[in-house]
């Protein structure tokens, strides 16, 4: 999830990427859909170049880019704070090249987490849920606008206890 909390930076920019030949792309839009939501809650970069088109437009709460090239070097590192993460797609339509998806997340919050460079979280080993929106927007095969809506504090609102340490600027 290198989306979900704030963006991770990949300490030398962006990760190559090897796309997939295209026989082994996904080729069904759901499916594309689902790879992308995978990837981008996961932070894995090496996914995009198969699945976004290159002056992809992608807007989240906390990231708003307009090339591939920017997504991958803002999301190209995977999240460490949650594990056994279970992505679920509820419900899907579709209006001529766009899909709109809302789904359910769960996951282990098993590593401490930073929110706004000012407040760390502390693993709880509880389940984490968080719940959304995406709307993808086609251009052939790949995508070329992805919005995805989510609140990220719903992820500790089940989490009994976490333990919350605030950094103030003198940290």
């Amino acid at each position: 999830m290198g989306l979900l909390f704030q963006p991770r930076r990949t300490a030398s920019g962006p990760a190559r990427v090897v796309p997939r030949p295209v026989a082994d792309a996904p080729t069904d839009r759901p499916r594309v859909l689902a790879a992308a939501l995978e990837a981008v809650m996961l932070g894995d970069a090496s996914r995009f170049a198969e699945l976004f088109s290159e002056d992809v437009e992608f807007s989240s709460p906390h990231l708003s880019v307009a090339s591939l090239g920017s997504l991958q070097r803002e999301l190209g590192a995977p999240e460490d704070s949650l594990s056994d993460i279970r992505i679920v797609v509820v419900a899907l339509d579709a209006v001529a090249d766009k899909l709109i998806a809302e789904w359910r997340l769960e996951a282990m919050f098993m590593r401490p987490v930073l929110l706004d460079d000012r407040m760390l979280i502390e693993p709880t080993g509880e389940v984490a849920r968080l719940t959304g929106a995406t709307v993808a927007e086609f251009r052939g095969r790949r995508i070329r606008a992805f919005r995805h809506y989510f609140d990220d504090s719903q992820l500790l609102a089940d989490v009994p206890g976490p333990v919350h340490r605030r950094f103030s600027a003198s940290s």
